[in-house]
């Protein structure tokens, strides 16, 4: 068989943010199972001298689309590299984590040539707050069938979260579920911090301290804990930690003494945060895909409350607490005695995910 190749658009770090930490596991995934593949560098696509027959490839492809004329240009632009990339490189397999703006269309090319397709969205990027689509200018969610288009072309589409595989499985698209659970250096750290609190840590009998980590650049989790932090500071005195990339933005929000804005925390300081903390409290607003931290902090030992919205996913996950309100988040944490999370265990979804991707090569 030809060669397997894989693209994401992020770098692979067990130790970055949510989009690095998934495309890291994937990685691990087909590592372990023994499946080697290429990278291609699309970056690297030829120089283009004349930008005249490409603004019209992407005129034409946009024939009965509202499309701006730079993002014409820049259809064609990637229509001519994804089509250079399956006559030179002959890919027989890609698998496909960039499914997100120009990159939809390498979907298409590839299927127009026969060449199986499996993706792994991140997210249904239709369905986050504020996104907009490159080729009809609709703003979220108005396009969700613009991207459910570029995902039919697939062989399979593995999801993040149990939600939109349904989703996905209910337009027709042949899905699975594959969860996110930490690379293997990830989860060895995350399991030292848990001997670490289950050695040092005497819980209350009520919390008095609790972490908000997250990615604050992350406009669902921003707003989310933007919200839960100017209706829980007046009603507390629990010491509130906010934890993660661009939490610093909060600094001038949220001068409260109770409230303490780390910012991005290196590994030891979130270990020992993590170590004294009573709660992890994760609010979120309306969103697609699912949490990384949730079985991250849960693998640490650190027991979650978390509203609706960010409990997509785990719903009935042992040591994860949901809340329908303020009130009823302030409620828990002002009467249960916390206690350290159960172990979660790898989830056997990766094994399902390899012995597919093995039914392609035969």
């Amino acid at each position: 068989m030809s060669d397997i190749f894989k693209h994401s658009h992020f770098e692979a770090d067990a130790f970055g943010h949510g989009g690095n930490k998934r495309t890291a596991q994937i990685d691990e995934i087909l590592k372990d199972a023994g499946l080697t593949y290429k990278e291609p560098d699309f970056s690297n696509s030829a120089v283009i001298t004349n930008k005249l027959p490409v603004y019209l490839k992407g005129l034409q492809y946009t024939k009965h689309l509202p499309t701006a004329n730079k993002n014409k240009y820049a259809i064609g632009r990637y229509l001519k590299m994804f089509e250079a990339f399956v006559k030179k490189q002959k890919p027989g397999l890609v698998i496909w984590e960039s499914t997100v703006g120009y990159n939809l269309l390498l979907a298409e090319i590839l299927y127009k040539h026969h060449v199986p397709v499996v993706a792994l969205p991140h997210n249904i990027e239709s369905l986050v707050a504020g996104s907009k689509s490159v080729f009809s200018s609709k703003e979220s969610p108005n396009w969700l069938m613009e991207e459910l288009k570029y995902l039919g072309y697939c062989k399979k589409t593995f999801t993040i979260s149990r939600e939109e595989n349904w989703l996905l499985s209910n337009t027709g698209i042949n899905s699975d579920y594959l969860p996110y659970y930490p690379a293997k250096k990830t989860e060895e750290y995350l399991l030292a911090i848990r001997a670490q609190k289950q050695t040092s840590y005497t819980a209350p009998q009520t919390a008095k301290e609790i972490l908000l980590l997250g990615t604050y650049y992350n406009k669902p989790t921003l707003d989310g804990y933007v919200e839960l932090l100017n209706y829980i500071r007046q009603k507390t005195s629990l010491v509130i930690n906010v934890v993660g990339f661009g939490s610093e933005q909060l600094n001038n929000m949220f001068p409260d003494k109770n409230i303490r804005i780390w910012g991005s925390v290196n590994e030891e300081k979130l270990a020992s945060l993590v170590a004294i903390c009573d709660y992890g409290v994760v609010h979120q607003a309306p969103s697609s895909g699912a949490l990384t931290r949730i079985p991250e902090m849960l693998l640490a030992g650190l027991p979650l409350l978390t509203n609706t919205h960010a409990a997509r996913s785990y719903f009935g996950t042992a040591g994860l607490g949901v809340y329908q309100s303020f009130e009823e988040l302030l409620d828990m944490l002002h009467t249960q005695r916390p206690e350290i999370a159960p172990v979660p265990v790898r989830p056997v979804e990766e094994k399902h995910f390899a012995d597919y991707i093995r039914t392609l090569l035969h």
